[in-house]
């Protein structure tokens, strides 16, 4: 109290006042409502920070586990990309919607190939974006050597064979689905072909 310039009633006054805000500070953290809403706060806050810290944790297990497409592209590919080719006979001159709707038929054939077959490289493939090319092939004997090629390397194939109520002869060979799968394994079988 040596420290007080004021008058010793107004020290008196003014550690009066300090107490009795200490005492109604003590009384307000003791009342059940205010411990209540401080272990709320803290269960929150504990329990936020673990499923945070759980879900980064899954997430990370996710990214590398995925790493670049996945690891089913470590085992089977190089580039660890997944692509799906659809291969277009040119000679057959179909239209546009013709050929949009042979190319629908293969993907959705070699779609559930995969699906039945190995749904965790259908998995990788869709997780890298589902990327299709399409491509043009000459002619018939082309398209029936890239099919022979494709299934010696193991990679799923549709051939799609036209009903032939439109424009073209019916059985018309018109599109080759190869894939998907690892992009340099698809490559192999595709890769000197052009784009349609």
């Amino acid at each position: 109290m040596g420290d007080c310039a004021l008058p010793v009633t107004a020290c008196a006054d003014s550690d009066a006042l300090r107490v009795r805000s200490l005492r109604s500070a003590m009384d307000y953290l003791s009342k059940p409502g205010f411990l209540s809403i401080l272990a709320g706060v803290a269960c929150g806050v504990c329990l936020g920070w673990g499923i945070r810290g759980r879900l980064l944790r899954q997430h990370r297990a996710l990214a590398a586990s995925a790493g670049g497409c996945g690891t089913e592209a470590n085992v089977m590919g190089e580039s660890g990309e997944f692509k799906m080719v659809l291969i277009v006979r040119n000679d057959l001159k179909m239209g546009k919607g013709k050929v949009a709707a042979q190319c629908s038929h293969a993907a959705v054939s070699a779609y559930k190939q995969v699906q039945r077959r190995n749904p965790e490289l259908l998995k990788q493939w869709e997780y890298c974006g589902q990327p299709k090319v399409v491509l043009k092939a000459p002619d018939e004997e082309t398209l029936i050597q890239l099919l022979a090629d494709a299934k010696r390397l193991g990679l799923t194939v549709s051939l799609i064979q036209d009903a032939g109520r439109t424009q073209i002869a019916p059985g018309s060979q018109t599109v080759l689905g190869i894939g998907p799968g690892p992009a340099d394994v698809v490559d192999k079988v595709s890769g000197h072909l052009k784009l349609f």
